[in-house]
């Protein structure tokens, strides 16, 4: 985290998914169920860069995002809200060949399990031309989300370059990921990663993580809060109760909310704090992008 230590950031750029959710409380997850009711939904701004722009916005941080949509109306639609959160869309880049993703959430009514229904995004991420880097400078937090890998990897090293911190979240070890691994100062990452990845516990995931690729890694473990390794040693991140509703998208908050605490001035683990209160706070409605925390 040198870059972070030697210049306070100032703005926040997302490179990454942002897609179209459409998420359904459902009275049953069972996958053998031919007809399964549900009794509330919604349609909203969502994908991982797309929730954790709208969140460091939220917080009144400059904050732009790079990423492809269709040149069609739920493409018109999402840069709209995107807008209407604060963010820049300037980088955004419309496709004429490939549509705006929709993502499908079903959260289970009484347990808030959840089951996500996807489309193949490979053409679409493939089709997309280098985004527009300018603005890009020691100043900046970038976050990646493992999406528009060959786009992101560029960018990483930009930063590098520049002098700008890399935020990343990666759902899976895929190898397209851990090429960019070396570049990121804070990887923050889920419990499933590490379980894929080193198969140990939090604590020895961190470490190895840490041993090969460097940066300052954190994993985030749910209820249980998250946990981090700063200069060798552990600090625990708690997590604050709250009434969940749904947990889409509160991995996705939590990163923005870091890098926007970032940006306002907090420590790395000042910025974790703020970053587990906006994820919580996010749990207790529907969407990722339901109930954001405010300045």
């Amino acid at each position: 985290m040198a870059a972070v230590r030697r210049v306070a950031p100032k703005k926040v750029i997302g490179l990454g998914l942002v897609v179209r959710d459409e998420t359904f409380v459902v009275t049953d997850l069972q996958a053998g169920a031919t007809r399964t009711r549900f009794t509330e939904s919604r349609v909203g701004l969502g994908g991982m860069t797309g929730t954790a722009v709208a969140q460091a916005a939220a917080l009144g941080v400059s904050t732009r995002v790079l990423t492809m949509l269709g040149h069609d109306t739920h493409g018109r639609e999402l840069v709209r809200e995107l807008r209407a959160h604060g963010v820049t869309t300037r980088g955004v880049v419309r496709s004429a060949e490939q549509p705006t993703t929709t993502a499908v959430v079903l959260v289970d009514q009484k347990t808030r399990d959840r089951r996500f229904l996807v489309p193949d995004r490979r053409k679409l991420e493939a089709a997309a031309p280098d985004f527009d880097l300018r603005g890009l400078d020691r100043h900046g937090v970038l976050m990646i989300d493992g999406h528009f890998s060959r786009q992101a990897l560029r960018a990483a090293r930009r930063a590098r370059e520049c002098g700008a911190l890399v935020v990343a979240d990666f759902h899976v070890p895929r190898p397209a990921n851990l090429r960019l691994l070396p570049f990121v100062d804070v990887p923050i990452l889920p419990r499933e990663f590490f379980d894929a990845w080193h198969g140990g516990t939090p604590r020895q995931g961190l470490r190895a993580l840490r041993e090969r690729f460097g940066g300052e890694p954190v994993v985030t473990l749910g209820a249980k809060g998250a946990l981090a390794l700063v200069d060798g040693r552990f600090h625990e991140i708690p997590a604050r109760r709250v009434r969940v509703r749904d947990t889409t998208g509160a991995g996705d908050v939590f990163h923005g909310a870091y890098a926007a605490g970032l940006c306002l001035g907090r420590d790395h683990l000042g910025a974790l704090r703020l970053a587990s209160r906006a994820a919580a706070t996010a749990c207790t409605a529907l969407g990722g992008t339901g109930k954001l925390l405010h300045a």
